[in-house]
């Protein structure tokens, strides 16, 4: 009976082992003509998109690398007049003082004449008031003309800052369109 149930589960083992060596076979075996090609065109495609991702991600990275340090360089230009302008205000109002502290000594200087001639004190007095108000305008027209100055730097500043972002951002915006075509024309094939 052994020998009978033996020879009964030989047609089965190797029913099996004939199903095992089928399959390994199957997975080992080269896969067809088609398949690799089209796992090759998949591959390329892959590596394309992947190329194309990365070129959008520098397009995008370059473009607001360079708008940043366009608006830091404009920003630095415009803490420069700034310092500029406060500096020459402060030299202005030192003036001034130097300028009021000098009239008020000649002012006390004038006061032993106002007693022995007074019309001639009236006249030094008069003439030394129009004389420190003609300086005070003076430096107050420096200071305007200073202003003015300043600010025209900052527009010129301004300006070159507008078109160096207008040509960054003109430029992102060819290669992003360039990025795009290529992309429509993977999509298509």
């Amino acid at each position: 009976m052994e020998e009978q149930s033996t020879r009964q589960q030989e047609p089965v083992r190797t029913a099996q082992e004939v199903a095992a060596r089928r399959s390994q076979s199957a997975a080992v075996a080269p896969p067809s003509q088609p398949a690799r090609e089209a796992a090759k065109e998949a591959t390329r495609i892959a590596g394309q998109l992947t190329g194309l991702g990365t070129e959008t991600l520098t397009v995008l990275s370059d473009t607001a690398h360079q708008a940043l340090r366009d608006v830091l360089e404009l920003s630095a230009q415009a803490n420069h007049e700034g310092t500029r302008q406060l500096t020459e205000w402060q030299q202005t109002n030192l003036h001034l003082m130097h300028e009021l502290q000098g009239a008020a000594i000649r002012w006390y200087m004038l006061w032993p004449e106002f007693f022995r001639d007074p019309i001639r004190g009236y006249q030094r007095s008069l003439e030394e008031s129009i004389e420190v108000t003609h300086r005070v305008f003076e430096m107050t027209r420096h200071n305007a003309e200073a202003v003015a100055q300043s600010c025209q730097r900052l527009e010129h500043a301004a300006d070159t800052a507008t078109r160096t972002l207008a040509d960054t951002f003109s430029e992102a915006s060819a290669r992003m369109q360039d990025v795009c075509a290529r992309s429509d024309r993977l999509r298509a094939a």
